[in-house]
């Protein structure tokens, strides 16, 4: 498996609530993606600073999908290029489910 993180810096304020409205709203283009595992949407409020972990079945999947198409969304939606940063993934440990 490989996994990615993606850092975004966005230039201006955006609530907690105004970042969940814009990741419900995307949400469904990551669920048929082939070879996604998995995607968190993650935001720090306070830093205004965007973040999403992706786990993929292979490293090849992950490049495929973060192409220049990927970075022009994200300036588009957010006004801001993406940090993008892969590494394999040697074991993943569920806990308890909640």
């Amino acid at each position: 498996m490989h996994t990615v993180i993606v850092k975004y810096q966005l230039p201006e304020a955006r609530s907690r609530q105004a970042m969940f409205d814009a990741f419900t709203a995307a949400q469904g283009q990551f669920a048929s993606l082939p070879g996604l595992v998995r995607k968190y949407f993650c935001y720090d409020e306070v830093a205004h600073c965007g973040h999403s972990v992706y786990l993929w079945q292979t490293k090849e999947q992950a490049e495929a999908f973060f192409g220049p198409k990927f970075v022009a969304t994200m300036q588009d939606k957010f006004g801001a290029t993406p940090e993008i940063f892969g590494v394999d993934t040697v074991l993943v440990v569920d806990g308890p489910a909640a």
